[in-house]
């Protein structure tokens, strides 16, 4: 270890970041030894795991959640405007103002649970006349027909961790383009929502000034924001 401006310095082949030190070195995940749900409902599992480290030190005390996976909604209008929700979050004991989304419900896919979600809390949906669904050819064959929901207005745009430190349940980013209002909205009984519709200017300054501040759905509205800069070429 040498001083650097006043400051500590490992040596290059100690940094983890440097490419030949990684070749030396191999990343070992943790071994499960044991595991006990402390809280084990529908909606939230908690467990407390025992965990053996590659340096051989055991962990008896780390705990990790579980929540069913969900699907986050873009959901864009034919007039190119953003469909997005305000509604109470307990958690920040706040209005909180985001994109739709829900739980996928088993037998689910993505897609299936974003456009059930979408008019469920929202209202909003894709109409039958505008949907062009990919895939054709599998039809004039004797292949499997197409997935009603592998079309082009939505787009599965992948899964992410909620938490990679300890949370094991995954969200899901679909976008939906072109929707419009198709009926009523159809709530929860815990369930109290408002729609909203802003331009994509609009909702970067409400994201810019904190007032839209869910980091995952962030996450996931710039996913699709590389998307459509990677279909550009």
């Amino acid at each position: 270890m040498t001083m650097h401006n006043g400051l500590c310095k490992a040596p290059p082949q100690q940094v983890r970041g440097d490419n030949a030190f990684s070749k030396f070195r191999i990343m070992k995940p943790w071994k499960l030894l044991s595991s006990e749900f402390l809280v084990d409902a529908p909606w939230l599992k908690v467990a407390k795991e025992t965990c053996e480290l590659p340096s051989g030190k055991v962990i008896d005390d780390f705990y990790t959640l579980w929540q069913p996976d969900w699907v986050l909604i873009l959901a864009r209008t034919k007039e190119g405007k953003w469909v997005m929700t305000e509604q109470y979050r307990h958690g920040t004991g706040k209005i909180a103002l985001e994109f739709p989304a829900g739980i996928i419900d088993k037998g689910e896919t993505p897609e299936e649970a974003a456009v059930r979600e979408l008019q469920e809390e929202c209202g909003y949906g894709v109409s039958g006349d505008s949907m062009d669904p990919i895939g054709f050819a599998s039809r004039m064959t004797n292949a499997a027909p197409p997935n009603p929901y592998n079309l082009k207005p939505i787009t599965y745009l992948g899964s992410f961790p909620v938490n990679p430190d300890r949370h094991r349940g995954k969200f899901h980013v679909v976008f939906i383009d072109g929707v419009e209002r198709l009926g009523k909205t159809c709530f929860d009984d815990t369930e109290d929502i408002e729609t909203f519709l802003y331009t994509d200017e609009e909702f970067q300054a409400k994201v810019a000034d904190g007032t839209f501040n869910h980091p995952l759905q962030i996450a996931g509205y710039f996913k699709w924001k590389l998307s459509q800069s990677a279909s550009r070429f």
